[in-house]
Protein backbone atom coordinates (compact mmCIF):
# COMPACT_ATOMS: atom_id res chain seq x y z
CA UNK A 1 0.00 0.00 0.00
CA UNK A 2 1.32 3.70 -0.89
CA UNK A 3 0.88 5.60 2.17
CA UNK A 4 0.07 8.89 0.65
CA UNK A 5 0.52 11.29 3.59
CA UNK A 6 4.32 10.00 3.72
CA UNK A 7 4.37 11.34 0.36
CA UNK A 8 3.36 14.76 0.80
CA UNK A 9 5.21 14.62 3.97
CA UNK A 10 8.14 14.91 1.58
CA UNK A 11 6.88 17.33 -1.07
CA UNK A 12 8.49 20.64 -1.66
CA UNK A 13 5.92 20.98 -4.38
CA UNK A 14 3.47 23.76 -4.97
CA UNK A 15 1.24 21.67 -7.41
CA UNK A 16 2.06 18.24 -8.35
CA UNK A 17 1.09 15.88 -5.49
CA UNK A 18 -0.77 18.43 -3.73
CA UNK A 19 -3.56 16.20 -4.44
CA UNK A 20 -3.14 12.42 -4.52
CA UNK A 21 -5.81 9.85 -5.75
CA UNK A 22 -4.74 6.59 -4.41
CA UNK A 23 -6.41 3.41 -5.33
CA UNK A 24 -5.71 -0.15 -4.71
CA UNK A 25 -6.07 -1.42 -8.44
CA UNK A 26 -6.99 0.26 -11.55
CA UNK A 27 -6.60 -0.69 -15.29
CA UNK A 28 -4.53 2.41 -16.34
CA UNK A 29 -3.24 5.53 -14.30
CA UNK A 30 -3.65 7.43 -17.33
CA UNK A 31 -7.14 6.53 -18.41
CA UNK A 32 -8.45 7.42 -15.39
CA UNK A 33 -6.75 10.48 -14.92
CA UNK A 34 -8.26 11.61 -18.85
CA UNK A 35 -11.81 10.59 -16.74
CA UNK A 36 -10.62 13.13 -14.61
CA UNK A 37 -9.77 16.00 -16.52
CA UNK A 38 -13.02 15.22 -18.09
CA UNK A 39 -15.27 15.61 -15.34
CA UNK A 40 -12.67 18.18 -13.08
CA UNK A 41 -9.94 17.70 -11.61
CA UNK A 42 -7.22 20.37 -10.22
CA UNK A 43 -3.51 20.20 -11.95
CA UNK A 44 -0.83 18.80 -10.40
CA UNK A 45 -3.30 16.00 -9.52
CA UNK A 46 -1.25 12.32 -8.68
CA UNK A 47 -3.13 9.50 -9.56
CA UNK A 48 -1.19 5.93 -8.27
CA UNK A 49 -2.15 2.21 -7.81
CA UNK A 50 -0.62 -0.61 -6.07
CA UNK A 51 -1.95 -2.95 -8.81
CA UNK A 52 -2.26 -1.82 -12.17
CA UNK A 53 -3.99 -4.34 -14.68
CA UNK A 54 -3.56 -2.87 -18.22
CA UNK A 55 -0.73 -0.77 -18.22
CA UNK A 56 0.96 0.43 -21.73
CA UNK A 57 3.78 1.71 -23.06
CA UNK A 58 4.80 3.10 -26.52
CA UNK A 59 3.34 2.01 -29.50
CA UNK A 60 0.50 0.27 -27.44
CA UNK A 61 3.18 -2.04 -25.92
CA UNK A 62 2.08 -3.72 -22.58
CA UNK A 63 3.54 -2.52 -19.16
CA UNK A 64 4.18 -5.13 -16.95
CA UNK A 65 3.91 -4.34 -13.03
CA UNK A 66 4.23 -6.03 -9.95
CA UNK A 67 1.31 -5.46 -7.32
CA UNK A 68 2.77 -3.57 -4.22
CA UNK A 69 6.20 -3.48 -5.63
CA UNK A 70 6.26 -0.55 -8.66
CA UNK A 71 5.69 2.60 -8.40
CA UNK A 72 2.90 3.57 -11.38
CA UNK A 73 1.64 6.74 -11.80
CA UNK A 74 0.39 9.74 -13.65
CA UNK A 75 0.36 13.18 -13.29
CA UNK A 76 -2.22 15.99 -14.82
CA UNK A 77 -0.38 19.16 -16.16
CA UNK A 78 -2.49 21.88 -17.55
CA UNK A 79 0.28 24.04 -19.58
CA UNK A 80 0.03 27.58 -19.79
CA UNK A 81 0.08 28.56 -23.18
CA UNK A 82 2.81 26.17 -24.23
CA UNK A 83 2.70 25.35 -28.20
CA UNK A 84 1.83 22.13 -29.62
CA UNK A 85 5.00 21.63 -31.47
CA UNK A 86 7.03 20.73 -28.07
CA UNK A 87 4.76 18.35 -26.59
CA UNK A 88 7.65 16.14 -27.20
CA UNK A 89 9.41 17.33 -24.66
CA UNK A 90 7.37 16.02 -21.92
CA UNK A 91 8.51 12.36 -21.82
CA UNK A 92 12.17 13.46 -21.95
CA UNK A 93 11.99 15.92 -18.99
CA UNK A 94 10.39 13.53 -16.45
CA UNK A 95 13.08 11.09 -17.70
CA UNK A 96 15.41 13.73 -16.38
CA UNK A 97 13.60 14.31 -13.21
CA UNK A 98 13.34 10.51 -12.46
CA UNK A 99 17.17 10.48 -12.93
CA UNK A 100 17.94 13.00 -10.52
CA UNK A 101 15.33 12.25 -8.17
CA UNK A 102 17.13 8.75 -8.65
CA UNK A 103 20.57 10.38 -8.06
CA UNK A 104 19.34 12.15 -4.74
CA UNK A 105 19.13 8.43 -3.44
CA UNK A 106 22.73 7.56 -4.55
CA UNK A 107 21.60 5.75 -7.36
CA UNK A 108 22.94 6.15 -11.03
CA UNK A 109 20.58 6.20 -13.62
CA UNK A 110 20.60 6.76 -17.71
CA UNK A 111 17.92 7.46 -20.29
CA UNK A 112 17.15 5.49 -23.52
CA UNK A 113 15.16 7.80 -26.01
CA UNK A 114 12.47 8.67 -26.07
CA UNK A 115 11.03 7.38 -22.53
CA UNK A 116 13.00 4.51 -21.15
CA UNK A 117 15.12 4.85 -17.51
CA UNK A 118 18.14 2.52 -17.55
CA UNK A 119 20.43 0.81 -14.96
CA UNK A 120 23.16 -0.58 -15.53
CA UNK A 121 22.31 -1.78 -19.32
CA UNK A 122 19.01 -2.66 -18.37
CA UNK A 123 15.33 -1.07 -18.20
CA UNK A 124 13.59 -0.57 -14.97
CA UNK A 125 11.04 2.02 -16.11
CA UNK A 126 9.48 4.32 -18.66
CA UNK A 127 7.48 7.42 -19.37
CA UNK A 128 4.19 7.56 -21.65
CA UNK A 129 3.12 11.03 -22.24
CA UNK A 130 -0.44 11.40 -23.63
CA UNK A 131 -1.41 15.22 -24.47
CA UNK A 132 -4.90 16.86 -25.65
CA UNK A 133 -3.90 20.21 -28.58
CA UNK A 134 -6.79 22.66 -28.52
CA UNK A 135 -5.77 25.17 -31.72
CA UNK A 136 -2.20 25.58 -31.57
CA UNK A 137 -1.56 25.12 -28.15
CA UNK A 138 -1.75 22.31 -25.46
CA UNK A 139 -4.41 22.31 -23.18
CA UNK A 140 -3.50 19.07 -21.00
CA UNK A 141 -0.86 16.57 -20.67
CA UNK A 142 -0.94 13.06 -18.76
CA UNK A 143 2.40 12.08 -17.61
CA UNK A 144 2.15 8.61 -17.02
CA UNK A 145 5.06 6.82 -15.26
CA UNK A 146 5.90 3.30 -14.58
CA UNK A 147 9.24 2.28 -12.18
CA UNK A 148 10.66 -1.25 -11.21
CA UNK A 149 11.26 -0.67 -7.36
CA UNK A 150 10.72 -3.90 -4.89
CA UNK A 151 10.81 -6.75 -7.40
CA UNK A 152 12.45 -9.97 -7.08
CA UNK A 153 14.24 -11.80 -9.78
CA UNK A 154 11.14 -13.88 -9.58
CA UNK A 155 8.38 -11.38 -10.28
CA UNK A 156 10.16 -11.21 -13.97
CA UNK A 157 9.06 -13.56 -16.82
CA UNK A 158 11.31 -15.09 -18.75
CA UNK A 159 10.94 -13.20 -21.79
CA UNK A 160 11.85 -9.70 -20.21
CA UNK A 161 14.28 -11.47 -17.37
CA UNK A 162 17.52 -10.22 -19.58
CA UNK A 163 16.33 -7.06 -20.44
CA UNK A 164 14.56 -5.60 -17.37
CA UNK A 165 15.57 -4.84 -13.41
CA UNK A 166 14.31 -3.15 -10.49
CA UNK A 167 15.75 -0.79 -8.31
CA UNK A 168 16.05 -3.35 -5.51
CA UNK A 169 17.74 -6.18 -7.95
CA UNK A 170 20.42 -3.62 -8.97
CA UNK A 171 21.44 -1.89 -5.03
CA UNK A 172 20.14 -5.10 -2.85
CA UNK A 173 18.24 -3.10 -0.68
CA UNK A 174 14.29 -2.07 -0.69
CA UNK A 175 13.38 1.80 -1.52
CA UNK A 176 10.44 3.52 -0.39
CA UNK A 177 7.85 3.88 -2.87
CA UNK A 178 6.81 7.14 -0.98
CA UNK A 179 10.01 8.79 -0.93
CA UNK A 180 11.05 8.22 -4.30
CA UNK A 181 7.59 9.34 -5.63
CA UNK A 182 8.43 12.72 -3.84
CA UNK A 183 11.52 12.67 -5.18
CA UNK A 184 10.75 12.41 -8.74
CA UNK A 185 7.87 15.24 -8.26
CA UNK A 186 9.68 17.42 -6.67
CA UNK A 187 12.20 17.39 -9.80
CA UNK A 188 9.41 17.13 -11.86
CA UNK A 189 7.80 20.46 -10.92
CA UNK A 190 11.13 22.15 -10.90
CA UNK A 191 12.11 21.58 -14.77
CA UNK A 192 8.00 22.06 -15.56
CA UNK A 193 8.64 25.90 -13.92
CA UNK A 194 11.95 25.85 -16.42
CA UNK A 195 9.85 25.00 -19.07
CA UNK A 196 7.02 26.98 -18.72
CA UNK A 197 8.75 30.12 -17.95
CA UNK A 198 11.49 30.19 -20.95
CA UNK A 199 9.10 27.78 -23.54
CA UNK A 200 10.39 29.68 -26.68
CA UNK A 201 14.12 29.08 -25.68
CA UNK A 202 13.84 26.04 -23.45
CA UNK A 203 15.85 23.24 -24.96
CA UNK A 204 15.73 19.74 -23.63
CA UNK A 205 19.32 18.41 -25.30
CA UNK A 206 20.80 20.23 -22.28
CA UNK A 207 19.11 18.56 -19.58
CA UNK A 208 18.48 15.08 -21.34
CA UNK A 209 21.78 14.55 -23.32
CA UNK A 210 24.64 14.06 -19.98
CA UNK A 211 22.22 10.81 -19.40
CA UNK A 212 21.86 9.16 -22.87
CA UNK A 213 23.35 6.07 -22.73
CA UNK A 214 23.54 5.75 -26.50
CA UNK A 215 24.91 8.81 -27.87
CA UNK A 216 27.01 7.90 -30.87
CA UNK A 217 26.01 4.54 -30.37
CA UNK A 218 24.92 3.09 -33.96
CA UNK A 219 21.48 1.76 -34.36
CA UNK A 220 18.60 0.55 -36.53
CA UNK A 221 15.16 1.96 -36.72
CA UNK A 222 12.11 1.17 -38.64
CA UNK A 223 10.56 4.24 -39.75
CA UNK A 224 7.05 2.95 -41.57
CA UNK A 225 7.64 -0.28 -43.08
CA UNK A 226 11.55 1.25 -43.76
CA UNK A 227 14.06 -0.58 -41.37
CA UNK A 228 16.93 1.92 -41.51
CA UNK A 229 20.44 2.15 -40.14
CA UNK A 230 22.36 5.13 -38.74
CA UNK A 231 24.54 6.69 -35.78
CA UNK A 232 22.54 8.47 -33.04
CA UNK A 233 23.95 11.73 -32.77
CA UNK A 234 22.02 13.98 -30.15
CA UNK A 235 18.50 15.37 -30.08
CA UNK A 236 16.61 19.14 -31.12
CA UNK A 237 15.80 21.42 -28.29
CA UNK A 238 12.40 19.95 -29.08
CA UNK A 239 12.97 16.61 -28.39
CA UNK A 240 13.63 15.14 -32.04
CA UNK A 241 16.30 12.31 -32.05
CA UNK A 242 19.16 13.24 -34.96
CA UNK A 243 20.46 10.14 -36.94
CA UNK A 244 23.30 10.52 -38.93
CA UNK A 245 22.67 8.35 -42.04
CA UNK A 246 25.17 8.31 -45.02
CA UNK A 247 27.31 11.46 -44.04
CA UNK A 248 23.62 13.06 -43.48
CA UNK A 249 21.70 14.24 -40.32
CA UNK A 250 18.05 14.09 -39.93
CA UNK A 251 15.57 14.35 -37.33
CA UNK A 252 12.94 12.13 -36.26
CA UNK A 253 9.89 12.26 -33.77
CA UNK A 254 8.84 9.60 -31.81
CA UNK A 255 5.62 8.99 -33.37
CA UNK A 256 7.32 7.79 -36.61
CA UNK A 257 9.95 6.02 -35.41
CA UNK A 258 9.71 2.23 -33.75
CA UNK A 259 12.25 -0.70 -32.74
CA UNK A 260 14.95 0.93 -32.32
CA UNK A 261 17.60 -1.45 -31.85
CA UNK A 262 21.70 -0.56 -30.97
CA UNK A 263 24.45 -1.09 -28.36
CA UNK A 264 23.14 -0.69 -24.56
CA UNK A 265 19.67 -0.78 -26.47
CA UNK A 266 17.11 -3.01 -24.97
CA UNK A 267 13.32 -3.50 -26.45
Amino acid sequence: MIFTNLVQANLHTKTLGQVIEYYTQLDSTNEEAWEMIDESVKPGTVIITDRQLSGKGRNGTKWQSKADRSLTFSVVIQPNNLPGSISGVFPLLSGVAIVRALQEMHIDGGLRWPNDIIINGKKIGGVLCESRIQGKSIKWVVIGIGINVNETADDFENDISNTATSLYLEIGDFIQRERLLAAILNHLEILLNELGENSESFDISKYWTPYCTHGNKQITFQEGDQVHQGRFTNITKNGECVIEMNGATQSFTSAVIKNMRGLDFID
